[in-house]
């Protein structure tokens, strides 16, 4: 009898699951496998796709421009993973203080988040201006020229990095505070009572609980890092000198406006195959833990 309604409850939970099933072998599964096949074709869109068999990687692998959006988005990375994490820890530290007025502080560091990419682009087109933006007039009273920051090839990828920060530190932010909030505060005031300063708590104790928070927030960052897109296309559309063209802007480049399908679709190829050792490392290392 036991066995009978453990197998009607385990067939209910998998109709259950239908849909969500159904919708990832549609817009998914077979999107991907689609994709793949695509990448051995060229393809305009208008006319017959022609199979050329590994022409499109051999293609990929000395094309410059891809190259050079390799690096951008690697560099992107460097310089947006860490400090995003660095930060979103010390403010979900502080955000998890039960002081009066936290949780207004807290959604103010949320708002970025919630905030269309439209508004923030022409806020920080604004904040950027060469002649009247704010961060120039800031440095002018301080005796500093202007700075074109985002006409320069050396600052204008860094400059990107700083709007991202500031819009989507906020996510990351809430994964750290729910974190914090996991943790037995018995381990605090034991290691207190034992003498321990803050730092020593907070170093010995806290960061290492932290550990599976920190690695599920640092595989999530560079996902998104290689997945930035809006930024140059918004803000900067891939240059100046090609110095914020990302993959995923070279891919929208080269399929929508060159209308190459063929070969965006090896692009996509190649830039899961460089992502996926990054999940698969991560679902490893969350099971060991």
């Amino acid at each position: 009898m036991n066995t009978l309604s453990e197998l009607r409850k385990s067939r209910e939970s998998y109709y259950f699951l239908a849909p969500s099933f159904i919708i990832f072998l549609v817009f998914g599964l077979s999107v991907l496998v689609a994709n793949v096949v695509l990448s051995f074709y060229s393809w305009s869109a208008l006319t017959e796709p022609r199979f050329i068999g590994l022409d499109n990687y051999r293609r990929l692998f000395h094309d410059a421009v891809f190259r050079k959006a390799l690096v951008n988005t690697l560099y992107y990375c460097a310089l947006y993973v860490v400090p995003s994490l660095i930060i979103s820890v010390l403010l979900a530290f502080v955000l998890n203080k039960k002081l009066k007025g936290m949780n207004l502080f807290r959604s103010i560091f949320y708002l970025p988040v919630i905030t269309s990419y439209v508004i923030v682009v022409i806020l920080w087109q604004w904040i950027y201006d060469a002649d009247i933006g704010l961060l120039n007039s800031i440095l002018n009273k301080i005796g500093i020229a202007s700075v074109p920051w985002l006409l320069s090839p050396k600052l204008a990828l860094p400059s990107l990095v700083l709007m991202s920060i500031w819009k989507n530190v906020g996510y990351t932010i809430v994964i750290f505070l729910a974190g914090f909030q996991q943790i037995d505060v018995a381990l605090h005031e034991a290691a207190r009572v034992e003498g321990a300063t803050e730092w020593q708590v907070f170093r010995h104790i806290t960061l290492p609980l932290l550990r599976p928070t920190t690695l599920f927030s640092t595989v999530m960052l560079i996902i998104w890092s290689f997945q930035m897109f809006v930024q140059p296309y918004m803000m900067t559309h891939g240059g100046p000198a090609r110095s914020t063209t990302t993959l995923v802007y070279y891919l929208y480049e080269t399929g929508f406006q060159y209308f190459d399908l063929g070969y965006a679709s090896t692009m996509s190829v190649v830039m899961l195959i460089m992502v996926l050792p990054i999940i698969i490392l991560q679902s490893k290392l969350l099971r060991a833990r």
